[in-house]
């Protein structure tokens, strides 16, 4: 592996992990991705806020909820996904890039994370068929083919040519505003079944056209989203990936790890700058979100999007709502670092930075993961909505509020706002956030 990007006198050994000497552990030493400089190699990965206006635009809340975690010293932040119009749009309360109207608010979540000496980037996708049509306010979902998309009961139609070359546009003119807005970078999300994801996996693409059937041809739509893009923003932004390291989808033509790292090389070779390792499909069931799924469903179809489904399979889904989460345990219940073994086959292939994201909690597996080369970068969610100061109380060797991977707040995107909604882990977050220690700390 080429690792020019890398700093050689930041190697220590695994021995080293707990010592109170930050610049002996690799997490908190200094990555370039592109030409934008980090400081540490922690990411707060995307998830859905559900903290902006009905239609997209940001909030007060929403910055907030940001300041918080670049108050932690956190090295880059990445929001969660940005739909670019209202196909790409997922739940409602979502940030939307979807035009210049929106530039005004976008800038000021930039320049109070900048102000707090963080960096941040804008995750954008388009959902696919992977949402409910009717809580964003439209007829049907867009898919590269037209295949039923069975965790949400979604058919999609099948969009057309003509559709495919106004989405690339879009997707170029809402990364251009983001640029504009004065983020340092742009995610394009070609994972999880959406979109992108979905031209490139054979179980939902089957196409007859020039976008459908071999691999050129299912890359085809993200090369030109990714060229497009690249001419609007210049060849010095930052552009990094969000990739499947495999599509999870057993006795269904899914991609597995060696596919998607050609589709990775292919990109490293176009210029991306960096890649974002996770996995699955939403009816791979629970891959990307491992944790406890104990009343999961039940919350879902009580505080979540579950009114919006329909009555009858509502009442079916509540019917057999333990056996379903009896399942998901047995089957994808939590395990830290979930994604690096996937994370480590593209870390070997690609010269790039790697991010590998899923499941990380403790310091130390973070660190044991950079160590032994499994990934160059971690990413987290759920742990910093537990706690915004994570990095910084990993940085300083403090016990701030852990996240147990309970997935409530997995169980309400586009109805309530992300928080935690365990009530120990939410009282500790709470105190923590009221202490003047903190408020003073973000700013020295």
């Amino acid at each position: 592996m080429n690792n020019n990007f890398k700093d050689p006198e930041s190697l220590t050994k695994i021995e080293k992990i707990n010592s109170e000497d930050v610049n002996s552990n690799k997490l908190f030493t200094p990555i370039t991705i592109g030409k934008l400089k980090l400081s540490g190699r922690v990411i707060k990965s995307a998830m859905v806020e559900t903290l902006c206006t009905k239609d997209g635009f940001v909030t007060p809340k929403l910055i907030e909820h940001y300041q918080q975690i670049a108050q932690g010293g956190t090295p880059l932040i990445i929001t969660g996904a940005a739909n670019y119009n209202l196909y790409g749009r997922g739940v409602p309360y979502q940030l939307s890039v979807d035009s210049d109207n929106k530039i005004p608010g976008l800038k000021n979540l930039t320049q109070a994370v900048h102000d707090l000496g963080g960096k941040i980037m804008a995750q954008v996708y388009h959902t696919s068929r992977q949402a409910l049509p009717e809580p964003v306010g439209r007829k049907d979902a867009q898919a590269p083919s037209a295949v039923y998309e069975p965790s949400l009961g979604v058919s999609p139609r099948e969009i057309t040519k003509a559709e495919i070359k106004e989405n690339i546009a879009e997707f170029a003119e809402a990364a251009l505003r983001c640029k504009t807005a004065g983020f340092d970078g742009v995610q394009i999300h070609a994972a999880h079944g959406y979109l992108i994801s979905g031209f490139l996996t054979p179980h939902t693409n089957r196409r007859k056209d020039e976008y459908g059937g071999n691999f050129e041809n299912r890359m085809r739509f993200l090369l030109e989203v990714y060229s497009a893009v690249r001419e609007k923003v210049g060849n010095d932004y930052p552009l990094i990936l969000k990739l499947n390291g495999s599509d999870d989808l057993p006795f269904r033509k899914g991609l597995k790890t060696q596919e998607l790292i050609k589709v990775a090389k292919r990109l490293e070779k176009v210029g991306i700058d960096a890649i974002e390792i996770t996995a699955g499909h939403y009816e791979s069931g629970t891959t990307f979100s491992r944790g406890n799924w104990k009343g999961f469903t039940k919350t879902m179809l009580k505080h979540g999007l579950g009114p919006s489904l329909g009555l009858t399979r509502r009442k079916g889904m509540a019917a057999v709502a333990p056996l379903v989460d009896w399942y998901f345990n047995k089957v994808a219940g939590f395990k830290e670092a979930f994604n690096l073994d996937y994370a480590k086959q593209f870390t070997q292939a690609l010269s790039i930075p790697v991010i590998c994201v899923g499941g990380f909690v403790n310091k130390e597996t973070m660190a044991q993961a950079l160590e032994q080369g499994d990934c160059d970068m971690v990413a987290v969610a759920r742990g910093f909505i537990a706690d915004p100061y994570l990095y910084r109380n990993m940085k300083e060797n403090i016990k701030g509020p852990k996240c147990n991977y309970c997935n409530a707040c997995f169980a309400r995107p586009g109805v309530q706002p992300l928080t935690c909604y365990e009530p120990n882990i939410s009282a500790e977050r709470a105190k923590m956030l009221s202490e003047p220690f903190y408020k003073e700390a973000a700013h020295s």
